[in-house]
């Protein structure tokens, strides 16, 4: 994780989440008058209204993903740890919470496998990295590695206060500070549509919105008449505005549903970055893989193709930005250079 110092704490649940997804109640704000006396939780009270207006109006305007910055990177040249890249930026997360990195930050792939390869050899870590090897081309293994972003609230900044509860204490701190941070987690691509044919499954990719309103966005596109087209918008538009609201997951009331891209339900408020494709070697089905330099050579030597303007620049790169969810203002002025 990432915040002002390096004087971070257990990082502290946020509120925020359980206030979004209430199904009670209406939102309060402090009330100020002359002579009331107010208290730490009258000031987090405040906090917390304005970080959740915020949030609610940020989410249901512009959902979530990247708004700026946060390119990844991972060359095949000159990167023998093999590092992923992620570059200052900021995201929006599902609650509308700002994720915000104010420097490059860097992942180790060749760490980040040899952490799991030291675990137990029945550890379940080591052997869904096993099991990830995939072999789309033959001869060509590779692992497929997401990189998500993640907010968090990290208290730091130790002060001297009034002890909390029914006793006394004379060296009771509390945190100064609560630092809008980040976690940044490399974790092994979801797959999905496992059959005995294709054990391995399919790769999961981020879906914008549901298979209804992709039905009929896929249907105005074979409308002609001008004013068949704008009612088809419209009605579109406004589905899209009436399906926006976030409902609690049903397993657990205090997170929303995962998304496509997801492992499990404990990666929901994870915003995708990028895919990375490593190319590895393993010697069978059941061995530890590798990291293949000898491929990761051959696509640092490989020669430039054809200019495309229309395309990410990948060239030389395991990493695929394309995937992640984008939080675009086509309207925003930037001015020029």
């Amino acid at each position: 994780m990432g915040a002002a110092d390096k004087s971070l704490s257990t990082e502290q649940t946020d509120a925020l989440v359980a206030d979004s997804l209430t199904t009670q109640g209406v939102p309060e704000r402090v009330n100020y008058a002359t002579g009331v006396l107010l208290g730490a939780e009258d000031f987090a009270a405040e906090q917390l209204y304005l970080r959740s207006r915020l949030g609610r109006a940020f989410a249901g305007l512009y959902g979530q993903g990247t708004v700026a910055g946060l390119r990844v990177s991972c060359p095949a040249v000159d990167n023998p740890d093999v590092e992923v890249f992620v570059a200052p930026g900021v995201a929006l997360d599902r609650l509308g919470r700002l994720i915000e990195i104010r420097r490059t930050q860097c992942i180790h792939i060749t760490r980040w496998l040899a952490e799991r390869d030291a675990k137990r050899a029945n550890s379940l870590d080591r052997i869904a990295v096993i099991d990830a090897v995939r072999e789309d081309v033959p001869g060509n293994k590779r692992l497929v590695l997401d990189v998500f972003a993640r907010f968090a609230i990290c208290p730091h900044g130790k002060t001297p206060a009034f002890a909390a509860g029914p006793f006394n204490a004379t060296d009771f701190v509390v945190a100064s500070r609560l630092a809008d941070a980040f976690e940044l987690t490399l974790q092994l691509a979801h797959t999905v549509n496992h059959t005995t044919a294709n054990p391995k499954g399919e790769l999961a990719l981020p879906r914008p919105r549901s298979a209804k309103l992709e039905a009929m966005l896929a249907d105005m596109q074979g409308i002609t008449d001008p004013v068949a087209l704008e009612a088809a918008r419209r009605l579109w538009c406004m589905e899209s505005a009436l399906d926006a609201w976030p409902e609690a997951s049903a397993l657990d009331p205090n997170r929303l549903p995962k998304l496509a891209e997801h492992t499990n339900e404990a990666d929901w408020d994870k915003v995708l970055l990028a895919r990375v494709s490593v190319p590895v070697t393993q010697a069978d089905g059941s061995a530890y893989p590798a990291l293949d330099a000898a491929a990761i050579a051959a696509i640092a030597a490989a020669p430039q193709p054809p200019a495309n303007n229309h395309a990410e620049p990948k060239w030389r790169d395991l990493a695929d930005n394309g995937l992640r969810p984008i939080v675009f203002n086509p309207y925003s002025w930037r001015g020029a250079l």
